[in-house]
This record gives C-alpha cells, structure tokens and sequence, in this order.
C-alpha cells in the first residue's frame, strides 16, 4: 500500500496543477498588471483558504475541542472573521497536545 510522506508536497502540486495554466494564458494574453493581479489573489487563496483553516484545524484537533470541523468550515468560508472568532471565542483553556505517536516519527 503506497502511502505519501508529506501530504503539504502533493497539496502544492496540487495548486500549481491547477493555477499554472491560468498563470500561463494571462501571461501570454494580457500585460503583467495581470500577472500582479493574478498572483496576489493566489497568495490570498493559500493564506485565507488553505493556512488559516489548516491552523485552526490542527490547533482544535490539538486542544481536543468537540467542535473541529465546525471551527475549520467557518474559518474556510469566512476566512479573517471565523479566524478571529475562533481565537477569541473557540479555543478551548486546554494546552496544545502533541500525539505521542507523532512525537515518535
């Protein structure tokens, strides 16, 4: 059974799988204003839609709260406001655990 080592790698060619033709057709049809355009809209794509709900994933899943997904959902389709609201108001009192399973790796 084939497994991948680092799921961030296959996420990353995942994105530029699917942002490299975009990149190349403005590239080639309009002027770099475009290319501008194009590439602070990826980099608000990965911060608001990929790390913000990525971090509050992986911290909720680590302070044990029963409400992960909810928290994640939010944060994806309200990026900075579900973010604040998780901060301010989700996160449980308990301390960031690790898994020992994944301390052993």
């Amino acid at each position: 059974m084939a497994t991948t080592r680092s799921p961030l790698i296959v996420l990353g060619g995942l994105v530029a799988v699917a942002f490299l033709p975009l990149l190349v057709m403005w590239i080639v049809v309009t002027d770099v204003g475009t290319f501008a355009y194009f590439a602070g809209f990826a980099l608000y794509f990965l911060v608001a839609h990929v790390a913000l709900p990525g971090w509050v994933y992986l911290d909720a899943t680590g302070r044990g709260s029963d409400a992960v997904l909810a928290w994640t959902a939010l944060c994806f389709f309200l990026p900075f406001v579900g973010f604040v609201a998780y901060y301010f108001l989700g996160q449980p009192d308990a301390p960031y655990e690790v898994d020992a399973t994944a301390r052993a790796r």
